[in-house]
């Protein structure tokens, strides 16, 4: 499988003779140092660093690079805050500086362009709304007024997760040939573990990789998720079948956008399909459920979708099912909604077993609060 772009960047310089304390600083928010990163190790190939303007431009009207490889979600670095604003101002294009959090350098940019951008247009084109409740809009509103595009420099990983090169050769050592990508943002209840199963009847192998950055507010902790599928995977998955690793990003809630975005992340860490169900990162009811199944047969991205009607407990069929495969009428169906699972769990309660395996819920308790 060849990396999106058919090359995968690398742009990580750990160990080599940098002096970011020579150059002026900027102080980026967390998620910015995690896109950073992934740039660095090619998670987000083929880009080498933040937009450019073409790139920005082509990315919200066209969801196409200004080369024209598909991508949906722009990749952008529009700093904040007073200091930030002077340096900033003072840079000139051709400078040099360093990407900073908390104190420590984690990376330098090679400052391209500086773009003045419009915040709503870039609600909108992306998100489908200006309304600041939605999390990432409201991170836009909060960016500073200057967009700055250039190539970056990793001096620093943030991440021990394995990077795209590492995990494709997992799946070389395991003789994967064909191998299925599996977003979350969740731990595992009873219609992930159906759609799963599913999917390792048609793959060599199955990635389970879920996002673990900058979630919502109300989601499990990264801690909860991984050890919510480490019980499954050993205790009820075929060792050899799946491989569990993580993707620290910030979470675009971007419906069927995000969704493609996210299908090209798992492109370049060698998965050939691309698990995408219902609503996959919707928000408050956004965004049309299935748009992204139509989406993904008009772009041509190079990974094949393996596409889910919502799954459901029937109590007449005693199964997991979908429209597809049960003839009862809704009365006998039970959805299973993440939010009310954690609703459930965070009273303290044990969901039904129909729903979500107990020793998982259990799990879950330990993380609440």
């Amino acid at each position: 499988m060849l990396p999106h772009g058919n090359r995968l960047v690398n742009r990580i310089f750990i160990n080599k003779s940098f002096a970011p304390s020579e150059l002026p600083t900027i102080e980026v928010d967390w998620a910015t140092i995690l896109d950073a990163e992934k740039i660095a190790i090619g998670a987000f190939s083929p880009l080498e660093g933040f937009m450019c303007n073409e790139d920005y431009i082509c990315t919200i009207y066209k969801e196409r690079l200004a080369n024209d490889i598909a991508w949906t979600i722009p990749i952008i670095l529009a700093p904040s805050g007073k200091e930030n604003l002077k340096v900033v101002r003072e840079l000139k294009e051709g400078d040099d500086v360093t990407l900073g959090y908390d104190g420590k350098s984690y990376a330098i940019m090679h400052l391209e362009e500086k773009i003045r951008y419009n915040p709503k247009e870039l609600a909108i084109q992306v998100y489908g709304t200006t309304d600041s409740t939605h999390p990432n809009v409201n991170d836009i509103y909060n960016m500073g007024e200057m967009m700055l595009g250039g190539k970056i420099d990793l001096i620093q990983r943030v991440s021990q997760e394995s990077t795209p090169l590492e995990t494709q050769e997992t799946f070389k050592k395991r003789h994967w040939k064909t191998i299925a990508g599996y977003q979350t943002r969740n731990p595992p209840h009873m219609v992930h573990e159906y759609l799963q199963r599913n999917v390792m009847e048609k793959v060599d192998g199955l990635l389970i990789h879920p996002v673990i950055g900058k979630l919502k507010s109300d989601d499990f902790p990264p801690e909860a998720i991984v050890e919510s599928y480490n019980f499954l995977i050993d205790n009820y998955y075929p060792k050899n079948r799946v491989c569990l690793d993580t993707l620290s990003i910030g979470m675009r809630y971007a419906g069927p956008k995000a969704a493609i975005f996210l299908a090209i992340i798992r492109k370049n860490y060698g998965c050939t399909h691309f698990v995408i169900g219902r609503d996959m990162a919707g928000i408050k009811g956004l965004y049309e459920p299935y748009r992204a199944h139509e989406m993904f047969d008009e772009m041509d991205l190079g990974i094949e979708p393996i596409k889910f009607k919502e799954a459901f407990y029937c109590k007449r069929c005693d199964l997991i099912v979908t429209p597809r495969t049960c003839g009862h009428n809704n009365d006998s169906h039970i959805g299973m909604s993440m939010s009310k699972l954690r609703e459930i769990i965070r009273k303290g309660v044990v969901p039904p077993e129909k729903t979500m395996r107990p020793e998982i819920a259990r799990i879950l308790m330990k993380y609440n609060g």
